[in-house]
């Protein structure tokens, strides 16, 4: 049963970070999402609400990256936040001293 469960959670979707690389941009449009359909999709909607001319000529790459769960991190309105998964925060990130008290309170628990 224990197997079956960790087989279902493995399924699940998983947010991942794409990164398009445009043409004559220093840094990515970074897009998070559960697959790669949905942050095209978030892509296109940008360059629609933006006015950006954006073609699929103009990007150079794309990459993508599994968030790693209490290491992946980003930075948002100043403060650091930290992936900590969407079973632990309804967007899957959390305000770094948070994840901080949290951890040093797991950690003494299983001392």
């Amino acid at each position: 049963m224990v197997e079956l469960i960790n087989f279902m959670n493995y399924m699940k979707p998983q947010i991942k970070l794409y990164k398009y690389y445009i043409k004559g941009k220093e840094t990515p449009i970074k897009m998070e999402a559960d697959s790669r359909s949905q942050a095209d999709d978030m892509l296109v909607r940008l360059v629609e609400k933006t006015g950006v001319k954006i073609t699929q000529n103009d990007i150079e790459d794309l990459r993508i990256e599994t968030l790693v769960l209490g290491q992946s991190s980003k930075i948002k309105d100043g403060k650091k936040m930290i992936w900590v998964g969407k079973e632990k925060s309804q967007t899957g990130w959390m305000e770094e001293g948070e994840f901080k008290i949290i951890a040093r309170n797991n950690k003494k628990q299983n001392e």
